[in-house]
């Protein structure tokens, strides 16, 4: 049986933080980073990862996520355009290792993850609205079940928010989770679905009314576990696996295409899904070696946001792949 955390776990500052680096006990050191150099068109104002990102059809937002040394409020606005990025300061829940979900109708919702505020540090049960008119920020009911580096995705008026790891209430260890806890925005409340066929930290997509959930962290190493999820029969269906293992990678659809960038120890990591072949390949994407970035499809282009290189640097790099690149690279 699912049991769900009290709605405002705090935790000592010291035990938090090491257990919030996404330290995965059984991984080799990373990869080192790429050595070709990139020139970067434009960039964030301030290096971060972990943040939350989401688009409208229009800009790109990218949330919160920590910097060399501090937690991130504030909000950067990526118009792809003109290549113009505003900033509005100390604007969310200092928060990373969280999810950020558009709902088609100009809110974007902030969800999970680990808050900083003052002295404390929570596993965060607030969900923030961020109103992309106005830009103002309101709140939803409470995530019953907080997780970090959860996955999160939209579909039919429904926000379905996907495993993620947590502190045993009992035994204070971290675990992760199969949990999947749905909110209905019309009635702003939130159920429990089926959860998935194994606990991890992970990411996902939706694709054409179903829910595609890549790789993650199982506690002891990645995975290469790809599953579907169907709404409309509510059940699980384990998919083609991945050509190797993947965490702390991000993940974005491209057309009728399935990408993935950077891995927990090869930074530099690229694979490609076809959902019509239902295969995967490697992609040959220059990609900035990183952990723990974002990526989102907008404008026929994919644009993969910050992250970080251990002992080396957090980034505040935006990289865009175009039509072209990611048309050869699936090939």
């Amino acid at each position: 049986m699912t049991h769900f955390l009290p709605s405002c776990l705090l935790i000592a500052a010291v035990v938090v933080l090491s257990a919030c680096t996404s330290s995965h006990s059984s991984h080799t050191d990373p990869s080192p980073a790429s050595d070709f150099d990139t020139d970067l068109p434009f960039s964030l104002e301030t290096p971060r990862f972990g943040a939350g990102i989401a688009n409208d059809g229009d800009a790109i937002y990218v949330f919160g996520g920590s910097g060399d040394e501090e937690w991130l409020g504030d909000v950067e606005i990526i118009d792809p355009a003109t290549e113009n990025v505003q900033v509005m300061h100390d604007h969310i829940l200092p928060r990373r290792y969280f999810s950020a979900v558009y709902d088609e109708a100009h809110h974007i919702y902030l969800i999970g993850g680990i808050s900083h505020e003052d002295s404390d540090y929570s596993y965060e049960t607030r969900v923030e609205i961020f109103d992309t008119r106005s830009r103002t920020i309101s709140y939803a009911a409470e995530l019953p079940y907080p997780t970090r580096i959860n996955a999160a995705v939209y579909l039919d008026g429904k926000i379905y928010v996907i495993g993620g790891g947590h502190r045993d209430w009992e035994t204070k260890q971290m675990k992760r989770s199969s949990a999947m806890a749905v909110y209905d925005i019309a009635s702003d409340s939130w159920s429990l679905g089926p959860p998935m066929p194994s606990a991890k930290e992970t990411t996902a997509v939706a694709f054409k009314g179903k829910i595609y959930v890549v790789g993650g962290y199982d506690g002891n190493s990645a995975v290469t576990s790809f599953e579907q999820f169907d709404p409309q029969t509510n059940t699980w269906t384990r998919l083609p696996a991945l050509p190797h293992p993947l965490s702390a990678h991000s993940a974005t659809v491209w057309d009728d295409k399935l990408f993935t960038f950077g891995h927990y120890t090869n930074l530099t990591a690229t694979l490609v899904f076809d959902f019509a072949s239902q295969q995967w390949r490697e992609a040959d994407l220059k990609l900035l070696a990183s952990r723990h970035n974002q990526a989102t499809t907008i404008n026929d282009k994919i644009y993969v946001i910050g992250g970080l290189q251990p002992g080396v640097k957090v980034l505040d790099a935006i990289q865009v792949f175009t039509r072209q690149e990611l048309t050869d690279a699936a090939r």
